[in-house]
């Protein structure tokens, strides 16, 4: 652009000055001269003007050209920024980034800080995770509700915290999504290319609290991994040396998930012989809380190291398998003491959670 801005003006000179001579040759008037050089002037500077500016100057109205050379060069500072996870909406989904563990507070609760160095602290969306305290029973449908219950739950919710500790702390980490919700923060986070939010709830330290992990939960239902076996109540006291035959209640499941009334068979006791000789059950008998007396056992034996499941539902007898055929839940879901009665020595033995 500047050297044709010279040659315009270079040009509006030399008029002057051929202007000058002539009226100097010529005898006209000088200040008529003046104003031809004058006028000149304004004429080479509206082509400096209007000239069409060079190919490396960017368009004036923002056309496509000045697109595409802006599409080129590096995002700026607020961009990049917006790239992180959670932008400013209340609400959002973010491009994945990589963090760093920092710490973790809980099972399901940690602080991450991303290459920029921005930390934050989430909790691991769709997980619901008992804390070093415990956690209301009611929470995690199918545990033993009351004191027995929260003392599960908190001997779990140590482990998890114990399990993300070891194998996430200082350890590189894909923050998927993070998410704004009622209680705060929540991010689906991987590690190896594996959900970290499934993960826990697969080892039984965390229930789903949406569909993203139902099916998690239901294989650490089945297998009683983590904080489902506070389910299930067991026997782990040595036998008492006055049990001579060895017959014990092994195991209790009172609280069965969803309504009790519905899961009948789902609710049992299990009786185990402990003892080194066959026993039999013929004449026992097992009393509940309430004093309501049970009889199941009729002609049966139990060898050693043998196991009976008592369901308190209706069904067909099977091998290792007995139905009370009760219409209503029996077992208490916090607090009960069961007894197990030898009719023939009037001998019991007592279970209580």
């Amino acid at each position: 652009m500047l050297p044709l801005v010279g040659a315009a003006f270079g040009l509006a000179l030399l008029f002057v000055v051929s202007a000058y001579a002539i009226a100097r040759i010529d005898a006209i008037d000088g200040r008529r001269a003046l104003l031809v050089g004058v006028a000149l002037l304004a004429v080479g500077g509206a082509l400096a003007v209007t000239v069409p500016a060079g190919p490396d100057a960017p368009a004036a109205d923002g056309g496509a050209e000045a697109t595409t050379n802006a599409s080129e060069r590096p995002a700026p500072a607020v961009e990049r920024q917006a790239a992180e996870p959670l932008t400013a909406a209340a609400s959002a989904n973010a491009t994945a980034t990589t963090a760093t563990v920092v710490s973790v507070a809980s099972g399901d609760r940690l602080t991450y800080r991303t290459a920029s160095g921005t930390s934050r602290t989430v909790r691991l969306a769709g997980v619901d995770a008992p804390g070093v305290g415990g956690a209301a029973p009611e929470r995690f449908d199918g545990v033993v509700t009351g004191s027995r219950g929260r003392t599960c739950l908190a001997d779990h919710g140590r482990q998890g915290l114990l399990s993300l500790r070891t194998g996430l702390v200082g350890e590189s980490v894909t923050v998927a999504a993070v998410e704004r919700g009622p209680t705060g923060l929540t991010a689906v986070l991987r590690a190896d290319g594996r959900s970290i939010n499934r993960r826990v709830v697969e080892r039984g330290y965390a229930r789903a609290t949406d569909g993203r992990y139902a099916d998690a939960e239901r294989a650490a239902r089945s297998a009683t991994r983590g904080v489902w076996s506070c389910g299930v109540v067991t026997n782990d006291r040595p036998l008492r040396e006055s049990n001579i035959t060895g017959v014990r209640i092994a195991a209790v499941r009172p609280n069965p998930p969803g309504d009790d009334a519905a899961s009948l068979t789902e609710e049992y006791v299990v009786v185990e012989n402990a003892g080194r000789t066959t026993v039999d059950l013929s004449d026992w008998h097992l009393v509940d809380g309430d004093g309501h007396r049970y009889f199941f056992f009729d002609g049966r034996e139990l060898r050693p190291g043998e196991r009976v499941v008592l369901h308190v539902g209706a069904g067909r007898n099977r091998e290792g398998h007995l139905y009370w055929g009760a219409t209503t839940p029996v077992l208490d879901n916090d607090n009960e003491t069961l007894r197990l009665v030898d009719g023939d020595t009037d001998r019991v033995v007592r279970f209580a959670y």
